[in-house]
């Protein structure tokens, strides 16, 4: 199976996020049905699914009962005063039931959510409320979303997001901000929006449904690579055809910043930070080489009887993938692969950049369990080039013996599944062997992913100016008698 073509064009870091507007007077309405025909249908579509709802409150029945406690009373003793306050009684409950549905014409409602979220992160949601009438304002509004699983897994709890705006003057807008955390990566669809007031005296509420259809991603969670994985990465890429490289023609990457210690050259104190944070930061750098990367996933779970730290160990190497793209795809010109086994193995590939990257992690979003599939196929299914040359990761939920995988496979021979054992991880999640690999980012993982192309960029740069400064200093030596 050939390599599927990356579609997600995000060539930003952070893409804008989505809006939508709909006045809460069209409703359901379509533009095109103005004519007879058109109000035919829309009362018969209001009649079988009404968009605007009456609903009595708590408050409203018991106000009700109070009121035809008094008129029952006043009929059976004919005393008039009681009738009179009766009937004053019920001025209110139609003021409520009457002015409420005023209240809600001629206001626009626009929903504002980014395009993607990891798992984990506060999701933020814009609600903005606009006022076009010019005198009268909107007052005690709510809103209620409902957020929901849209890409075919098992549903799970979906999640209510509700606004409440006191006020809304005429021909004025007023913004309120829903903040909470993102449920578990996959694809969800915000369906249609209610919008609603209890006003003027809270007896009677009045909603009304707006269409205002939504979808976002949620990208799986992003951790930090430890300083055991570089090694990791490093010794598997010195093996490679049983060979130790010059670790000076590789090139050291670099990786973070941490205190300074006793021994450390001073050359690689980060100046800016250090004056920010008060103390002295020094660079940490990896010794990296340019060898194209291979990250195989195997997200077996049986088909019956699964447990819950089965399921952990699955979304623990769906976390693990998307950390280690997220790494590779801050340095430009490298080739990644990602594959995943199943009924139909898949793989996903590319030079690394953000484009890349982000296609990746929508694919990591949706992946599902596989209950069939070897790994076996899946390398059948890689290019040629990859199985000769990539470095290959593989993360799995079960055993793997990488040597009989490489017998079954059609595309292998000996010294092509020797060649293929000198550069492989194998990694098993379900026997805790990601635990010294990776750890918990302190950030959010959309200022971490925000950083780690932020601080490639400012690398490169600086990179190239302490060359130019290399090749001055060395002609100015040169001339010099």
């Amino acid at each position: 199976m050939g390599a599927i073509p990356c579609r997600a064009d995000r060539s930003t870091i952070v893409p804008p996020g989505g809006s939508r507007l709909m006045s809460a007077d069209e409703k359901a309405r379509s533009p095109k049905s103005r004519g007879l025909v058109g109000r035919i249908a829309r009362g018969l579509a209001s009649a079988l699914v009404p968009t605007e709802r009456t609903i009595v409150t708590r408050e409203g029945w018991c106000y009700f009962g109070v009121m035809s406690v008094l008129l029952a009373a006043g009929l059976y003793q004919q005393v008039n005063l009681i009738l009179l306050v009766s009937t004053l009684a019920a001025g209110p409950f139609l003021t409520s039931w009457i002015g409420s549905r005023a209240l809600l014409r001629r206001l626009s409602v626009v929903r504002r959510v980014p395009a993607y979220v990891f798992s984990g992160d506060p999701l933020v949601v814009n609600y903005t409320l606009e006022n076009g009438r010019r005198w009268t304002a909107a007052l005690a509004l709510f809103m209620e979303d409902s957020l929901v699983r849209v890409d075919g897994a098992a549903p799970g709890t979906a999640i209510s997001p509700r606004v409440f705006f006191p006020r809304v003057p005429g021909r004025d807008r007023a913004r309120v901000r829903w903040q909470a955390a993102s449920p578990r990566r996959g694809k969800y669809g915000f369906r249609d929006l209610d919008l609603g007031t209890r006003a003027p005296f809270g007896l009677v509420e009045r909603r009304v449904t707006i269409p205002l259809s939504e979808e976002i991603v949620i990208y799986p969670k992003i951790g930090q690579l430890t300083r055991r994985w570089f090694q990791l990465q490093r010794q598997a890429s010195e093996n490679r055809m049983g060979k130790r490289h010059d670790r000076s023609s590789q090139q050291e990457e670099y990786h973070g910043l941490r205190g300074y210690r006793s021994g450390d050259n001073p050359r690689w104190i980060h100046w800016r930070t250090s004056a920010r944070r008060g103390e002295l930061m020094v660079k940490e750098f990896e010794q990296q080489n340019e060898q194209d990367l291979a990250i195989l996933i195997d997200p077996w779970l049986p088909r019956t009887k699964i447990t819950r730290e089965l399921r952990d160990a699955m979304e623990q190497a769906i976390s693990f993938a998307a950390t280690v793209c997220l790494e590779t795809c801050r340095r430009q010109g490298r080739r990644l692969i990602l594959g995943w086994t199943g009924a139909t193995p898949e793989i996903c590939q590319g030079q690394a950049s953000v484009k890349l990257l982000h296609e990746l992690l929508e694919r990591l979003a949706l992946l599902r369990p596989a209950t069939e599939g070897t790994l076996a196929e899946l390398i059948d299914t890689l290019p040629a080039t990859s199985l000769r040359h990539s470095l290959l990761i593989i993360v799995s939920t079960r055993p793997i013996n990488l040597a009989e995988e490489a017998e079954r496979s059609s595309r292998l021979a000996g010294s092509s599944s020797r060649n293929l054992l000198s550069r492989a991880i194998v990694l098993n999640t379900a026997q805790g062997e990601l635990s010294e690999l990776i750890q918990e980012a302190g950030l959010t993982s959309r200022i971490l992913l925000e950083q780690r192309f932020s601080t490639a960029g400012q690398d490169r740069f600086f990179s190239q100016e302490d060359r130019r400064r290399g090749v001055q200093s060395a002609e100015g030596k040169a001339a010099a008698p």
